[in-house]
């Protein structure tokens, strides 16, 4: 049987350089931006903000 889980993804939003951490609740279509995490500039510095979350948090990856 598969464990539904929570995904977690750095996205872009419109415009230029806006990007920041996204969550999809298990069973749902849509992505939702995480509240406690700021938008950035690049990619990068989003998904430097996700993975300190994520190592504070002790998630897994899958």
């Amino acid at each position: 049987m598969k464990t539904m889980r929570w995904k977690y993804k750095v996205m872009s939003d419109i415009g230029e350089n806006a990007y920041k951490g996204r969550y999809q609740k298990p069973g749902m279509i849509s992505w939702k931006c995480m509240n406690n995490l700021e938008w950035r500039e690049t990619f990068d510095e989003a998904q430097s903000d996700l993975n300190t979350m994520a190592k504070t948090k002790e998630w897994e990856e899958i």
